[in-house]
């Protein structure tokens, strides 16, 4: 029986009685009302007999009903307070996903807290950088409640995460920052999960490290393009501010006049505003979209793309990107006359023909001279690769041999191939756009659609336009009034990145790695690549803001810092029998830090060192306690 149950038949027994009460009190009235200080009282007879009987009867069929209902209605309250703890459960964690949402948590920490970008100015540069944000989907595996919890309240000093409690200065009370707390247990993902995880994170830091200098090239350009938008500012507002001031005038006339489509946007509104996105992108624009027809005698466009990035470069750093792509594509897809083919074809139809000797194809030619020698390659391929037992790498190479065979096409004769052609078409329309900022889009509204673009409304469409470009405009104002400081911290910024570039801190060298720990390069580079993914954020400074700002492995950060024998120090080495000894830095690695409690030789723990037992496994852990105490971290010494 459920405790509702009870409690309704109680109340039921209850009214019972009263009414059996009002019933006698009726029956036992005379006719004519006496007031009661003038009726005669009750003998004793009365009072100690029948109606004294009768109260105690009363009184027992009470305690008995009272007797039998409170044991019921308790058998079902534990399921009645499990029943609450999961509602009041329930409203808590709807509470956290709002608090989530209103504060827009994700932006940072990536689609359901899988990991993202936050924009943050980098402290040692001056740069706005994309600072690596972690995951909140399998934080619960480093940290328990409580750690999350002060992270949330106190946030983490010089990153982009602000205190969000009370108690740091933020906005949420305490119950507020449990509640997101228990909004982030149902979003995290299962351990296997984030085991799998592991390998795609060790090739990303990997790779990360492989393609270093490109990346700090990368940002060396971009940090010169705004240096040049900063230069330019005072100019393009000039021109920019009537364009503005045009549109803000459309705004507030959008329902004088015809309106055809009904939309609350006047027809002569929809045109002008059409016609005034494109004249704005057109004040950007710095080069005209080039297209060059495969089928049609053209190369002398490439000349002409050329030009235009060669003289538009001088104003926009960032086309220099563009001009190495056209410059790439002329030099690779001139054809030979003399061959049929590409410059690239030929290297890599050489190298092909070498693997497939290799591997032992048969009907090869001798050489790969003409476009007859690349189709007798092709066709000895093909048929190897047909064959019962073949091997892959066959299918593979022939794919190869394919694709740069196709790629010196030139059905136009023009001397440039097909692929070539394509790729400068691609170059200079995404150079077209490369200048534009992003406030600006050219839409054109239909005045008998009243949704012309993407579904959206016109009104909605004329409202974004509008206000996109109000935002240019302060934009441009605030680098216009303030041109000198903003030039001074971005050629600040700019130095520090070619400082970088030659100093190169986030050199590791792998083989160096090897030889401190005694192994193979092979697990070197896993255990690099272990730390760079799950240590280095922390522990090496700069790495969350990029390459081009990252410092010497273990330099230290968030965390301490981790060179010259600190871990030795801290923890001791390894113990001589591992049997009945506890290695002190596989333990703190494996269970991490815990507030106000001891670890290791020397340390009294801070809760900030997340536990990694349950997202690494114990060979793992193991290897990055060797690179660790291996004293070289970056191989150099």
């Amino acid at each position: 029986m459920t405790a509702s149950v009870i409690t309704v038949v109680a109340v039921v027994a209850g009214i019972a009685w009263l009414a059996v009460l009002g019933v006698s009190a009726v029956r036992n009235r005379g006719s004519e009302e006496v007031a009661p200080n003038l009726a005669p009282g009750l003998t004793n007879a009365e009072v100690e007999t029948s109606r004294l009987e009768a109260g105690q009867k009363a009184a027992i069929a009470f305690s008995a009903l009272l007797a039998v209902s409170l044991p019921l209605y308790f058998l079902g309250e534990l399921d009645r307070q499990e029943a609450f703890v999961d509602e009041f459960a329930g409203e808590s964690i709807a509470r956290g996903e709002h608090i989530v949402e209103e504060f827009a948590c994700f932006n940072c920490h990536g689609p359901e807290g899988a990991g993202g970008v936050a924009r943050y100015v980098e402290q040692r540069s001056g740069v706005t950088v994309s600072w690596e944000a972690p995951s909140l989907n399998d934080i619960l595996f480093r940290y328990d409640e409580d750690e999350v919890n002060y992270w949330i309240t106190f946030g983490r000093g010089n990153t982009p995460m602000p205190p969000w409690g009370v108690p740091g200065g933020g906005p949420l009370n305490d119950l507020q920052v449990v509640d997101v707390v228990n909004y982030l247990k149902t979003i995290q993902v299962p351990q296997a999960a984030t085991l799998e995880d592991l390998e795609p994170a060790i090739t990303v830091q990997l790779d990360r490290l492989a393609n270093a200098e490109a990346t700090v090239a990368a940002a060396i350009l971009n940090q010169r393009q705004t240096i040049a938008d900063i230069e330019s500012a005072p100019a393009e507002f000039k021109a920019f501010a009537p364009l503005a001031e045009r549109a803000d005038e459309l705004e507030e006339r959008a329902g004088e006049g015809i309106d055809t489509d009904g939309d609350g946007i006047s027809d002569s509104v929809e045109t002008e505003l059409s016609a005034l996105t494109a004249e704005v992108a057109a004040l950007f624009r710095v080069v005209d979209p080039i297209a060059l027809d495969p089928e049609a005698p053209d190369a002398d466009l490439a000349d002409e793309a050329v030009t235009q990035l060669e003289a538009a470069i001088e104003r926009d750093p960032i086309l220099e990107r563009n001009l190495a792509e056209v410059e790439a594509a002329i030099e690779g897809g001139e054809v030979d006359p003399s061959t049929g083919l590409t410059t690239a074809a030929l290297e890599v139809l050489g190298e092909s023909l070498a693997e497939a000797e290799a591997l032992g194809v048969a009907g090869l030619p001798s050489d790969i001279v003409s476009a007859s020698d690349a189709a007798e390659l092709v066709e000895a391929l093909t048929e190897a690769s047909g064959a019962e037992g073949a091997d892959p790498a066959i299918g593979e190479l022939l794919t190869e041999v394919a694709t740069a065979v196709e790629g010196s096409a030139d059905p136009d004769g023009d001397g440039l191939s097909s692929a070539a052609e394509d790729a400068i078409t691609a170059s200079m329309a995404d150079a077209a756009e490369a200048t534009i900022p992003f406030q600006v889009a050219v839409v054109n509204l239909d005045p008998a659609n009243p949704a012309s673009v993407g579904g959206a409304s016109d009104a909605a469409t004329l409202n974004t336009v509008v206000g996109n470009l109000d935002s240019l405009r302060v934009t441009l104002r605030v680098a216009t009034e303030n041109n000198e400081s903003l030039l001074a911290t971005e050629v600040g910024g700019l130095g520090f990145l070619e400082a970088a570039l030659d100093q190169r801190a986030w050199e590791i060298d792998i083989e160096g790695v090897a030889e401190a720990m005694e192994v193979s390069t092979e697990v070197a580079q896993r255990a690099v690549g272990i730390f760079n993914a799950k240590c280095a954020r922390c522990h090496t400074a700069g790495f969350s803001a990029g390459i081009p700002y990252t410092q010497e492995a273990g330099s230290g950060g968030f965390g301490p810092a981790l060179w010259d024998g600190r871990p030795l120090i801290q923890f001791g080495d390894v113990p001589s029998n591992p049997e009945t000894e506890v290695d002190l830095l596989v333990r703190f690695l494996t269970e991490g830090s815990e507030a106000n409690k001891p670890y290791g030789l020397n340390g009294f723990g801070s809760g900030r060192m997340p536990a990694f037992g349950a997202i690494l496994s114990a060979e793992d852990i193991e290897l990055l306690a060797a690179y660790l105490r291996s004293g070289n971290m970056d191989g150099s010494e």
